[in-house]
């Protein structure tokens, strides 16, 4: 029976992660949950830890699109790594995620499989990210003052970049894709020791912004493991607005259930209560 351990991110909606981890509840099935720092009610949590729910020793405060993502990611994997299982599998989800199907559907997709899954994006604009200094890390830079900041940071370092290199380039080819994936263990094995024996890689994130749709990602498709990845992250979404200003990707509601069950997807997101109360019912009709 392979062994998953499952990395969650979360902030937020502690009821939510509680219907997660009952319905796929497993033997072979254990949480690692890393609640971000900045939330008040962490305890609330705390009481869904058990045998197979553990929490990370250290807890980051996520700011959005800074690199303390990564070091969410990185802490999850290495808590998995220190319980003394050797897992087949990680999957990285959000605390708005939900599963699509049974446990026995998800376990009999990945039997004998030895494939990673990795959204792959071809179309994006990547060096922005990391060739110029971001100040997500510090500040919100989505609005107000840190907003303002960044557009006039931004516009002064690209014209000093057209003067002279401003940062150094990452030391391979870039890929950015989905930050959420399902990685085999051989691939989450060299991308850790790749880690330990070049630290200068993961520090050269710093001040980057949104990189963890990049970091993974870059060290997976330039692995000689590159040929193991599937370029499906085995994840729903919908970034289509339903009406002005919509945050995308967009919540789900039952009305979604049709098109998500057209896909091949283990996990939906985003979820949020009661809004999509119903597209969960739905979900778990057949369990």
């Amino acid at each position: 029976m392979m062994l998953h351990a499952i990395l969650v991110e979360t902030h937020a909606n502690v009821d939510l992660l509680e219907k997660v981890i009952r319905k796929m509840t497993g033997e072979n099935h254990y949480f690692f949950v890393h609640v971000d720092r900045k939330t008040k009610k962490y305890q609330d949590f705390l009481k869904l830890a058990s045998h197979h729910v553990f929490f990370t020793d250290k807890r980051y405060n996520v700011r959005w699109g800074s690199v303390d993502q990564i070091y969410a990611t990185l802490e999850l994997i290495n808590k998995a790594r220190s319980i003394g299982v050797e897992f087949d599998y990680y999957h990285l989800i959000s605390g708005q995620d939900y599963p699509v199907h049974s446990p026995q559907y998800f376990d009999d997709f990945f039997s004998d499989n030895t494939k990673s899954y990795m959204e792959l994006d071809k179309k994006s604009l990547i060096e922005p990210r990391y060739m110029y200094y971001h100040l997500n890390g510090i500040m919100n830079v989505r609005k107000g003052f840190g907003g303002t900041l960044k557009r006039y940071s931004l516009k002064l370092q690209k014209r000093l970049s057209s003067l002279f290199q401003l940062r150094k380039p990452l030391p391979m080819q870039p890929y950015k894709g989905s930050n959420w994936w399902s990685l085999h263990k051989d691939m989450v094995g060299y991308i850790l020791t790749y880690i330990n024996q070049h630290p200068e890689y993961l520090t050269r994130f710093r001040f980057s912004s949104c990189c963890d749709e990049v970091f993974f990602h870059t060290l997976a498709f330039n692995s000689k493991l590159n040929y193991t990845i599937v370029e499906d992250d085995l994840r729903y979404y919908d970034w289509h607005r339903t009406y002005p200003n919509e945050k995308l990707p967009r919540v789900l509601t039952h009305s979604d259930y049709s098109k998500i069950m057209t896909t091949n997807a283990l996990f939906c997101r985003k979820m949020e209560n009661p809004i999509s109360n119903d597209l969960i019912k739905e979900l778990d009709k057949d369990l």
